[in-house]
């Protein structure tokens, strides 16, 4: 499989990429500096580093600092995701996630993707724990670019400290769709969750990546989460970032691989006290 990429792309790419507040640097760094086609290998490493239906054994990193412009003060959630995925002999496959959040939140305040927590804080910032989730999703066997999963997920009441809290014992559902179309990687991941103290929150996570020849494996697009909660005091609901990720896949010895990405988001939808700029970066190790 080859990924084509024309030179005449790279100005919209830059565009894209001042449009998000991504360093049009960046991007040239991840992309690289000279033309040529990847490899079948590097191809198919790719399409696994996006894919989150994959077959695959992982342990990935998603990694994100809120910045909230008014008060200087920054809010951190740093995620540890295990996944594991089981092949059967009964037409599906079975991909399991685990997410373990620490977390940083300025005291008084909630952890990032918590708004109704956030309220500005005080100096300081309060370490912690949150809320481990571990999700589950089905995936039929398909001969398509295109596929599908849905599964159930469920949160433990793990926060070493309440500022640092999510969900607590909860349960919930989610379901997956992810393709390929030539350059193009596409897909989404839907999600409602239910938990403890009125916790009830639906997720949508657009994927969309360009995939480029330039340096093997170099990507650039969206991923990131639409939050709604539905607990939340009226048109205050709503959590819509905007931006852009860039990103390269490696190929290592013994058929491991390594997927690097940073990407910046400006939140365009979000309640009052919620951080003005979203900062991601994300390491992940794949191992055969």
């Amino acid at each position: 499989m080859k990924i084509p990429l024309s030179a005449a792309g790279l100005p919209k790419l830059f565009h894209l990429a001042r449009l998000s507040g991504l360093p049009a640097l960046f991007v040239l760094a991840i992309a690289g500096s000279a033309p040529g086609q990847i490899s079948d290998a590097e191809a198919e490493a790719l399409r696994k580093a996006q894919d989150p239906l994959a077959n695959v054994k992982a342990l990935m990193t998603d990694n994100t600092i809120g910045y909230e412009s008014e008060s200087r003060q920054a809010l951190y959630n740093f995620q540890l995701q295990p996944v594991y995925s089981i092949q059967t002999s009964l037409g599906f496959n079975v991909v399991t996630r685990g997410i373990i959040p620490l977390v940083g939140t300025p005291t008084g305040g909630g952890p990032v993707g918590l708004p109704d927590q956030y309220d500005g804080g005080n100096n300081g910032t309060a370490w912690g724990l949150s809320d481990i989730m571990a999700q589950t999703f089905f995936v039929p066997d398909t001969k398509y670019d295109i596929k599908f999963g849905i599964g159930p997920q469920v949160s433990l009441r793990t926060r070493t400290c309440e500022a640092t809290g999510g969900p607590g014992w909860g349960v919930g559902f989610g379901a997956c769709v992810f393709g390929f179309s030539g350059a193009l990687s596409y897909g989404g991941i839907l999600s409602q969750h239910w938990g403890q103290d009125g916790y009830n929150r639906s997720s949508l996570q657009p994927i969309v990546f360009y995939n480029m020849d330039l340096f093997g494996g170099s990507y650039v697009g969206y991923s990131n989460s639409i939050v709604y909660d539905w607990s939340a005091p009226a048109n205050e609901g709503w959590l819509v970032p905007v931006g852009l990720t860039a990103g390269k896949t490696f190929l290592l010895d013994g058929g491991c691989m390594v997927d690097a990405n940073a990407g910046a988001y400006y939140l365009a939808v979000g309640p009052g006290g919620q951080p003005d700029w979203q900062f991601k970066v994300g390491l992940s190790f794949f191992f055969p």
